[in-house]
């Protein structure tokens, strides 16, 4: 038992247990006058409460949980709300909240929640609206030019510059004279790095993949069933055949009309929120303190 006791966590939990103790003998006791001990539970605390612990704002559906809660659902979710309440209210009294990085990030993140409340109800969303966002902001729709082709690849750092560039002139001709098809490609060359075939890739993912140099290269040729090259890459030389490439387009709103309400909602939130952290901003005032002069050495 007295090996027990000397643990360092059970003499942590008796400590606590005993200053608990203390503070419920000595400490304030509740009276009218002091707010602080007085917890009020009601319909707008509870939707609160419910919102947060969905960790997601959405006054309308809150409100159809909390209506459809029966008479013990109801009971059990005022005693978490009180019980939380009441832990919360002791904790910052012992000053556990008092720099707490975690707990700072938590309550920045909450009062995010409570500002992105205050816009209420957010109504229906028309068709009109919805084709008005895509309009303003029609530039964020738009398909990246896309290419087809395979390559064969010739390893500049394994076989040497001079080598790879001779080998793939070599390879080019004896591709174009064997008429060699797009699905032969396989057969020849060094293994690249990412991938053979690219089949409606976009312009980014190929620079990304080969270089800017070398996607501007495969953008200028027209698409054929011969070879063309060697294209050099940061990696090495390439013969290319491209077989189809695509401009850049704007996609039709009935095809993204998805992507589009989503970002046209959380635009919406997202003002909602700056609307409100500006309407409590309002209320302080900021006085910066002009910085220490540096030592002089």
């Amino acid at each position: 038992m007295a090996h027990f006791i000397k643990q360092p966590l059970v003499q942590f939990l008796i400590g606590g247990a005993l200053f608990y103790i203390a503070l419920a003998a000595f400490g304030p006791s509740e009276n009218e006058g002091d707010n602080s001990y007085l917890v009020v539970v009601d319909d707008p605390a509870l939707l609160l409460y419910l919102q947060y612990q969905d960790k997601a704002f959405d006054t309308a559906q809150a409100k159809l949980l909390l209506s459809s809660l029966d008479e013990v659902g109801r009971a059990r979710l005022v005693a978490e709300y009180v019980r939380d309440e009441i832990m919360v209210r002791e904790a910052v009294s012992l000053g556990l909240d008092q720099n707490d990085d975690v707990i700072r990030q938590r309550l920045i993140q909450k009062m995010d929640f409570i500002f992105q409340g205050f816009g209420g109800e957010k109504g229906e969303v028309t068709d009109a609206d919805i084709e008005a966002f895509y309009q303003a902001n029609s530039d964020r729709y738009v398909q990246p030019k896309q290419a087809t082709f395979t390559h064969i690849f010739f390893n500049g750092r394994d076989r040497g510059v001079d080598v790879a560039r001779r080998d793939a002139l070599d390879t080019l001709a004896e591709l174009n004279e064997g008429q060699v098809s797009f699905e032969q490609a396989g057969r020849y060359g060094d293994r690249f790095f990412f991938l053979r075939n690219y089949i409606e890739r976009s312009d980014r993912l190929i620079a990304d993949h080969f270089g800017d140099g070398m996607a501007e290269q495969i953008f200028s040729v027209e698409p054929s069933t011969t070879w063309t090259g060697p294209i050099q890459s940061k990696y090495g030389f390439h013969l290319v055949m491209l077989r189809g490439k695509a401009p850049a387009k704007t996609l039709a709103l009935e095809v993204v009309a998805d992507q589009v309400l989503a970002d046209m909602e959380r635009e919406r939130l997202d003002d909602i929120r700056r609307a409100a952290y500006q309407q409590a901003a309002d209320n302080y005032t900021v006085i910066q303190q002009p910085s220490a002069a540096p030592e002089a050495r």
